[in-house]
Order: C-alpha cells, then structure tokens, then sequence
C-alpha cells in the first residue's frame, strides 16, 4: 500500500498542487478484453491562477502566450503517456471540460486487450507536470510503485495489485520518540489548508456489469481500487502521521493500517476476482 501512496504524495510535494486538484481514473472494460481508460482531473482557482501568473511571468518552463493548462493535457503528453500504459494502448482524445465548478481535462486512452494493460496509481498525477518539469532524477524513479496489471479471459477477470517489498524495513523501529515540535499546530493548520479539497480515485467498471466479485470495494458493478480523500484524512492529523509511516507487508497488515481511517479505500487483497455479465 504504502508503494502507492508514497508516490502520489511525492508529486504533489513537488508540483505544489495540493488542494488545487481532483483526479480520478477509470478504467471501462468491454466484454471481449477491450476498453477504455479515462482520465478527469479538474482544478480550482488556486491551481488556475498559479498557471496564469507562471505563463504571464515567462518563468522556466512557461510559454508566453499559450495556455499552461492546456500545455499540461497536450496530446504529445498523452500519446507518451499511452505508450507507458502497456501494449497496444493508443492515445484517443482530450477534452476540455466543466466539473461542477471546477475547470479541467478529461484524457482517454484505448486498449485492445486489458491483459497488456499496466496502470500505475503513482502515474495519476504524471499529465498535471508544469512545462519543464518532465526530467526525472533517479530517486524519483526509484520511489514509483508497481503497476496494477490484469488477467482476463471468457469474462473472467483477475487484478493483480501491486506487492509490498518484502525486504522493505519497517520504519519506526530503531527511531526515537519524535520531539514535540514548537510550530506543529501552525504546520498541521497549514496542511488542513492545503489538502482540504484534494481527492485521487482509480476505479474500474465492465460496461454490461459485473455479476460478482471479491473486491473489498464494489458499488452497482463499480470497483474501487483506490480513492484518497486528503479533506477527511486531515481532520485526524494523526491517523494521517501513522499512515505515512506505516509500511504494512502484508494483506492483513494494510487491513489493519486502515481501519477506522476516514478518507482513504485501499484495496488490501493481492488479487481480486471479477466475473462480466
């Protein structure tokens, strides 16, 4: 589990986006293998006035005169990202689109066969990179996770999530007791602040329906592999603290890292199990 947070919190780290954006991914399955992957990633005002001032100013990596935005979801970045999808996945469109009150993109990609599809939920915020942030030092690359990756056949599909390291230490053990920091309270009001209306949801759905499953998550044939809610994260400061630290190994121990955490579905099982109507 943590292979998959760790990421994405990395990134918005560094792109600064925080509250600024919503992502979600779902990937739509059709009965003979083939599908969709759809992207919807809207921002708020923060993020559009950041951009703007960026592009106005001509900074490094900004371009005078086009849309940043725009420059986030072009289809050049689309059809790499296709490429890094897997086999026979193909960039299809972009879309500028309305979010109840947000502006945003949505960005679909086709597939042939799901079976050659490897979705990593560390790339959902890959496209938002501001212009001339595409280099990638080598620390990052070794933060990504593994990707999500799929067996199907005769309407029968299985999920692959993606497996802790074994060999990963567990943090915390030979650490001392934190000390209590003087400006914790301003730096925790100021992280409520800025993840109050972040949200990241990767989903899948079989266009005719599914008719059973195993999934932990699983809503009118909708199955959720992975939704972070920051807003409710936040409203427990520490529940938030122990999930960064936590390095769970097991499918028991992600259970149990979870348990009463609002605001975060994690799919704990190695493999999940779908059976199309």
């Amino acid at each position: 589990m943590k292979k998959q947070i760790l990421p994405l919190l990395a990134t918005v780290g560094a792109l600064t986006l925080t509250s600024c954006f919503q992502s979600e991914t779902v990937i739509h399955l059709k009965k003979d293998g083939s599908g969709t992957i759809v992207e919807e990633t809207s921002f708020g005002e923060q993020m559009k006035t950041m951009m703007a001032q960026m592009s106005a100013l001509g900074g490094e990596g900004a371009d005078k005169g086009k849309d940043p935005m725009a420059e986030m979801f072009s289809e050049e970045k689309g059809k790499k990202k296709a490429a890094a999808l897997g086999e026979g996945v193909t960039f299809d469109k972009v879309e500028k689109v309305k979010l109840g009150d947000r502006d945003g993109y949505r960005v679909t990609y086709k597939f042939a066969d799901i079976n050659k599809v490897k979705f990593d939920p560390g790339d959902a915020t890959e496209s938002m990179k501001p212009p001339g942030a595409d280099g990638e030092e080598e620390e990052d690359k070794a933060k990504k996770s593994d990707p999500i990756t799929f067996t199907y056949a005769s309407g029968n599909l299985t999920i692959h999530m993606p497996k802790p390291d074994p060999k990963a230490k567990k943090e915390g053990d030979d650490s001392k007791e934190e000390e209590e920091d003087p400006q914790a309270a301003q730096q925790e009001a100021m992280m409520k602040q800025m993840f109050a209306d972040m949200k990241i949801s990767v989903r899948l759905t079989a266009d005719d329906g599914i008719a059973k499953t195993d999934a932990t998550y699983n809503s009118g044939g909708t199955i959720t592999l992975m939704e972070m809610d920051f807003g409710k994260l936040m409203k427990d400061p520490t529940a938030f603290k122990k999930l960064q630290k936590a390095n769970p190994q097991t499918p028991e121990e992600i259970e149990a890292t979870l348990k009463g955490v609002e605001g975060i579905k994690m799919e704990s099982k190695p493999e999940v199990t779908a059976t199309l109507k």
